[in-house]
């Protein structure tokens, strides 16, 4: 809870594509009740509206309170958000299909209506950057000042704190290191850049690493497991080979380290944070994060980065509530 907040509890959200999750938190920074339901995405933004108003009432029910013993509404939503304004400039995970075409969320004006439903302030945040602001104030990050974020699933996200605060850039887009080249004229990127770090580190990128080394001949228990239905593989999957000491799924994770690793080089030069978070499944596969960091120490000016402590994330699944309800201790004590 920051300083200078008065009221007892906060209501932290965590909106994805699939489910919205709300949890009450209490001045003890621990979860008092929590509630979630289908988020209706792809229905439009009234019933996604409509579906977080009732997770967070259901939740301040659950918790044995009232909608006044609330002091203010975080949410974690993904997409480019404008905090300032309440709006959901854009997101990928949010839309109507009509005819066939499916229509992202653009410029939806969202915390205001949600405020006026439930009479209570509510502020919102990235996804990512908000987990960051989570892993920062309550994880992994709590005893530093200056901390980056990486979080590796099926995208990369990315949240940065600076003295503290989450740097949010001037409509709330920063910051998307995930979307940064680090390969120029290189792989294409789902968002039609050659290049991103997420076309070398995201999901897609891991498993087609690891189906060309199939297909080049490489002996591999991935072949024996799988056989002629390739089209199903995993990160778990290598992963599981990995750890058995099969040596081109232990190739996977290094080369996937290898550009991780340029990634975090290329913010410890921009940011020169403290830590770095690792969040995300992902970041548990086998020899990932130790090929990330021989990577960042190559391509880093030495004395930027002696200093810079790798880290796993330490909320998991909780961090995006968790940054929510800082979100809102910050609000309702301002």
């Amino acid at each position: 809870m920051s300083s200078g907040t008065t009221c007892k509890y906060v209501v932290g959200v965590d909106l994805g594509g699939t489910n919205v999750r709300a949890a009450v938190i209490g001045e003890n920074e621990k979860i008092l009740a929590q509630a979630h339901h289908p988020s209706y995405a792809k229905l439009g933004a009234d019933r996604v509206i409509e579906a977080s108003v009732g997770v967070i009432s259901e939740a301040i029910k659950a918790a044995g309170l009232k909608a006044e013993d609330i002091g203010a509404v975080g949410m974690a939503v993904p997409g480019h958000i404008d905090t300032a304004r309440g709006v959901i400039r854009w997101s990928p995970n949010f839309g109507e299909t009509k005819d066939g075409a499916f229509n992202v969320f653009l410029n939806v004006k969202f915390t205001p209506l949600i405020s006026s439903r439930l009479g209570l302030p509510v502020t919102m945040g990235n996804d990512a950057n908000v987990a960051a602001l989570g892993e920062y104030r309550y994880g992994a990050g709590r005893d530093v000042k200056h901390m980056v974020m990486f979080t590796l699933g099926t995208g990369i996200g990315s949240g940065v704190i600076i003295n503290g605060e989450v740097l949010i850039g001037s409509t709330g887009g920063a910051v998307e290191l995930g979307h940064h080249v680090i390969v120029a004229g290189g792989v294409r990127c789902g968002c039609s850049t050659f290049g991103c770090i997420e076309a070398y580190c995201g999901q897609h990128a891991i498993v087609e690493r690891a189906l060309r080394a199939m297909e080049n001949g490489s002996s591999t228990l991935l072949n024996e497991k799988l056989g002629s239905d390739k089209g199903t593989l995993t990160p778990e999957q290598i992963d599981e080979a990995a750890r058995a000491g099969d040596a081109a799924a232990i190739g996977v994770f290094e080369e996937t380290g290898y550009y991780l690793g340029i990634g975090m080089a290329n913010s410890v030069h921009i940011f020169n944070p403290e830590m770095i978070v690792i969040g995300g499944g992902v970041r548990k596969a086998t020899g990932l994060i130790e090929s990330a960091k021989r990577s960042m120490y190559r391509h880093t000016i030495a004395s930027l980065v002696s200093n810079v402590v790798v880290a796993e994330a330490g909320l998991g699944g909780d961090a995006g509530v968790m940054g929510a309800a800082e979100l809102a201790w910050r609000l309702a004590g301002a």
